[in-house]
């Protein structure tokens, strides 16, 4: 499959999402391209390539891309628990 002009899509495109509302701070839902699963970090993480605070990870599909609408209903899924 090929992205805009031709080009191959890159293989480390990360996806963020912050959701507001789990205990105080918050959490950030972070996925890379093929990673088995996508990680949940402890408040605002949103760009920060750190991985610390790392409180969960959530199981997802390597291949392909998952919109970020899609992180968003995984991250709170794996809120309610």
């Amino acid at each position: 499959m090929s992205g805009r002009g031709g080009a191959k899509p890159s293989a480390s495109l990360v996806g963020w999402v912050f959701l507001a509302g789990y205990r105080a701070e918050g959490f950030t839902i972070r996925w890379r391209r093929g990673d088995r699963v996508a990680y949940v970090l402890s408040g605002h993480r949103v760009g920060d390539h750190g991985m610390t605070d790392i409180l969960g990870t959530i199981h997802v599909l390597p291949a392909g891309w998952t919109d970020l609408a899609e992180i968003r209903r995984l991250g709170q899924r794996w809120a309610r628990g």
